[in-house]
């Protein structure tokens, strides 16, 4: 069983540089984590570059495409804009005040605010679906509702 936050959605394609850094792996694992959360679901970069059609084709048709690239040299950015795509939003990690490492460590809050990051790129509300194996008790949504939620 599935249970939605929100009734108010976009589709948001989530596009990582998956550099060779500690920036690039940030922001794999930040498009990882986001898609596991439902916030949006991560796409190949890969495919956009290779100019692979049905999934060029694909990209076009989303609400909503974010690049997060770990540096200034925007490799996502690039190749979106290469294949003729808009994105409407771009993080850009070193921007938070990250810096680059020729390892592929990375500090738990720093990926937490690369993710909050791109949440907050979003200024309406994100359908979030989660598995659950029992419904909201009375109490919690009501409590979902004082929060927002639009669900219940």
């Amino acid at each position: 069983m599935s249970q939605e936050n929100c009734a108010c959605s976009k589709d948001i394609m989530i596009f990582a540089c998956s550099g060779a850094s500690n920036l690039g792996q940030l922001a794999n694992q930040a498009a990882v984590e986001l898609t596991q959360e439902g916030f949006g679901k991560m796409f190949c970069l890969a495919q956009i570059g290779a100019n692979i059609g049905k999934y060029v084709q694909s990209a076009k048709v989303m609400d909503e495409i974010v690049v997060i690239d770990g540096c200034e040299k925007a490799c996502g950015k690039t190749v979106l804009e290469n294949a003729l795509m808009h994105m409407k939003k771009h993080i850009v990690i070193s921007r938070l005040g990250i810096k680059e490492k020729n390892n592929f460590f990375n500090n738990p809050d720093d990926l937490a605010a690369v993710k909050h990051k791109v949440k907050l790129a979003f200024p309406y509300p994100i359908k979030v679906t989660f598995p659950s194996s029992t419904p909201l008790s009375p109490g919690d949504r009501a409590k979902s509702r004082q929060l927002g939620g639009k669900c219940c």
